[in-house]
């Protein structure tokens, strides 16, 4: 079913302080691109800059209720290691607002189709990405998993400790579309792909780094 999120009208609703918390579901792929990756100087790329890191995410209760797609490379800046966001869709413009001011994410607003096996994303531009996904087998106990992310510019670089607790599987995720504002795609299926279903997430304040 089409989750609508028009673009808005004047300003952004107000949105909660942080920490947030939700419970949902969650499915991340590593997919290989044509091209490298630029890093900012600050940050130093894991995976040579050669996959891009993909996270969708369906957060079903908690502070907000929304779907969410970020994408971006894996880098590290010393000891912290993570996902450098700097694409990002949602489905709530609360979301858009408290992801661009305390978390100085650059949240988009779209809309998530969905069924039972995949997803289409669009926002004010068009299309963004369609993703089909097919669960495994193999499902583990529900166990601690970190989920850190950087944001901002170089100079006022942002650490977000995020953390869940859930259920990790393999799940295969495949690219159905994806749009030409995108980096180019070696191929459309993922490298590495898992699901976390369910999980508990905790997205505290971030950090200066």
């Amino acid at each position: 079913m089409p989750d609508s999120a028009p673009a808005p009208n004047g300003p952004l609703p107000p949105y909660p302080p942080a920490p947030w918390s939700f419970r949902g579901h969650l499915w991340a792929a590593l997919l290989p691109v044509r091209h490298r990756l630029p890093v900012p100087p600050d940050l130093r790329p894991l995976a040579g800059a050669s996959l891009l890191a993909v996270g969708l995410v369906r957060y079903r209760e908690g502070t907000l209720v929304y779907d969410e797609l970020a994408m971006g490379p894996l880098v590290r800046r010393g000891r912290r290691a993570g996902l450098l966001i700097d694409r990002i869709w949602v489905s709530d413009t609360a979301s858009v607002r408290g992801g661009r001011e305390i978390w100085g994410l650059p949240k988009e607003l779209a809309s998530f189709t969905w069924t039972d096996s995949s997803v289409s994303v669009t926002d004010h531009d068009g299309p963004v990405a369609g993703l089909a996904f097919a669960p495994g087998r193999l499902r583990l106990p529900a166990f601690p998993l970190p989920l850190p992310g950087f944001s901002g510019p170089a100079g006022r670089r942002l650490f977000v400790p995020g953390r869940l607790v859930g259920s990790l599987r393999p799940e295969a995720v495949a690219v159905t579309s994806w749009s030409d504002r995108l980096p180019p795609l070696e191929r459309t299926t993922a490298r590495l792909s898992v699901a976390v279903r369910p999980f508990r997430m905790t997205v505290p304040e971030p950090v200066r780094c």
